[in-house]
């Protein structure tokens, strides 16, 4: 289900970059990297269907830029989704791993972060992620994203990607279901997941 303050916090989005970017020659936005964050983090948590399995229609998709579970269709308005493989594995699959050659798709990178717990995880890291490629992980263990989302960044001067933070709670392999819980920064360029509009 998209999120439904998406077209208006879209909007904002926005409007905020290219202010910013008109006044830009007259210094009222300041240096670029001074560019304050407009949208505060998204928090929140439900049940995915696995991918493969799933009811037609039912969310098994990650949206970054939302904050949305949502069901990955032809449109490909998703950045992660979401699989239990045959040995009941969770699988996390990037938008690419996910489409075929022929449909236009963005970067998204995944990595594994096996040292900090869910809440204590304050700010995404800047690299380390593998880029395009599937990643079989743990149930509780902490999932960060980082995507390259056209629909967030085209117009920002802030960055090129949005992060994300995702923990699988629980996973049922009977019903193909799982329960994960996720904060977004929709804000190109910034790594915080502290509450409210970020800082950095």
């Amino acid at each position: 289900m998209i999120h439904p303050n998406f077209r208006a916090r879209f909007f904002g989005l926005v409007c905020a970059a290219a202010v910013c970017a008109g006044a830009a020659t007259f210094n009222a936005c300041g240096e670029f990297t001074g560019v304050p964050a407009s949208l505060p983090t998204l928090a929140d948590s439900g049940t995915v269907y696995a991918l493969n399995g799933a009811p037609a229609g039912a969310p098994s998709a990650l949206h970054v830029f939302t904050g949305s579970l949502t069901a990955p269709d032809a449109g490909f308005l998703f950045d992660v989704a979401f699989d239990i493989d045959s040995a009941g594995n969770v699988v996390v699959y990037p938008q690419r791993a996910v489409a075929s050659g022929l449909a236009v798709t963005h970067t998204v990178g995944l990595q594994k972060d096996s040292v900090d717990s869910f809440d204590a995880l304050t700010r995404a890291p800047a690299n380390g992620y593998r880029v395009d490629t599937a990643m079989t992980v743990k149930p509780n263990q902490l999932i960060l994203v980082q995507s390259a989302d056209p629909t967030a960044c085209t117009v920002s001067i802030t960055g090129t990607t949005i992060y994300a933070k995702i923990q699988i709670e629980s996973l049922f392999v009977a019903k193909h279901q799982l329960k994960v819980r996720f904060v977004t920064d929709p804000n190109c360029g910034f790594r915080s997941f502290a509450s409210g509009v970020p800082k950095d």
